[in-house]
């Protein structure tokens, strides 16, 4: 049963993008940081108090790779570009938006996070099986970099069931993976090592998924759309937001098809907090958010939307505590 208290998340401001293919790259010292998938190796910065958009152009001083879908990662004054599937990692200053090449081997990953200005967490794929783990690339070092096989928990075929979102969350130092099909979510520490599991209050704890195989092949797929229980996600401090996709009790059909709802979790104790709708925008659908201070933001189509979180979010006391 979720709980909606009022006005837990007011629209601030809108901008236009003029485009639908940006994402969330970061956020450091007041700016949200964007990259575009039609336009690769730009990224945009929004000034979250003056609202001014500004363009930058990276520069790689390597330009032999076979690049085709770069992504971008900025924290603080760095910034990384990586494809997972080549794989290569550049590292780069936001001085300057220059980038060398600091990885062109390895492990193929999907996604990766920035940890700091020498480390990213990524999600990558054991070689002889295919499943997917977690590990630490050490771009000054990658001798020291660190895998955990035993992390992400198998449940048929430790690749779609273990398929999820990947989030830093630097104010607690923490990593936190986020599984689509099941209720559940692990928080692990720089070193790797499980600190917390946690629960989101839907009830699908087995991932329900049904595959195929192709014929005269090892390759699968699914046999109808997987039921997806946690959609895009964000952090920030305590706090865990989660896109759900799975209605509660006693909640109108109507509101779910004109708005994403986002559940709120405390990581200091695992607890749910509350729920709020972001409503859609001419008939679209939120499709990712960032969590920065007070604020979450939003991209829908091609708007990015600013909402501010009202205080019982950011205080220690949890929702139902809040009532009284």
């Amino acid at each position: 049963i979720r709980r909606f208290p009022q006005h837990t998340a007011q629209e601030i401001y809108q901008i236009d993008l003029k485009y639908n293919s940006y994402y969330f790259a970061g956020s450091a010292d007041g700016t949200i940081y964007l990259g575009n998938s039609t336009a690769p190796l730009k990224v945009f910065a929004l000034d979250t108090l003056s609202k001014v958009l500004k363009k930058y152009q990276i520069i790689l001083h390597e330009k032999t790779l076979p690049f085709s879908a770069p992504k971008i990662r900025v924290l603080n004054n760095h910034f990384f570009v990586f494809e997972g599937d080549v794989p290569y990692i550049f590292k780069g200053s936001t001085s300057n938006w220059k980038a060398g090449l600091k990885l062109n081997s390895g492990y193929y990953f999907l996604n990766a996070e920035i940890i700091d200005s020498a480390h990213l967490v990524t999600r990558y794929t054991i070689p002889n099986n295919g499943e997917n783990a977690l590990g630490i690339v050490d771009v000054k070092d990658t001798l020291n970099s660190k895998f955990n096989t035993g992390l992400l928990e198998r449940q048929f075929d430790g690749i779609i069931d273990t398929d999820g979102s990947l989030l830093y969350n630097e104010q607690l130092n923490k990593i936190i993976y986020l599984y689509y099909y099941r209720n559940e979510y692990l928080v692990v520490n720089a070193n790797l090592k499980l600190t917390a599991i946690g629960n989101t209050i839907d009830t699908i704890s087995k991932a329900q998924v049904k595959l195929i195989k192709y014929k005269n092949s090892r390759r699968t797929t699914f046999a109808k759309p997987p039921l997806i229980v946690n959609k895009a996600s964000a952090s920030y401090g305590k706090l865990l937001f989660v896109n759900s996709t799975l209605p509660g009790l006693y909640e109108s059909d109507g509101l779910w098809k004109i708005a994403s709802i986002i559940d709120v979790y405390d990581l200091s104790d695992r607890t749910y907090r509350s729920s709020f709708p972001i409503y859609n925008l001419e008939g679209q659908k939120m499709k990712s958010m960032i969590a920065y201070g007070h604020f979450l933001y939003v991209l829908i189509d091609q708007k990015l939307i600013c909402y501010k979180l009202r205080d019982h979010l950011t205080q220690n006391r949890a929702v139902a505590k809040f009532k009284k």
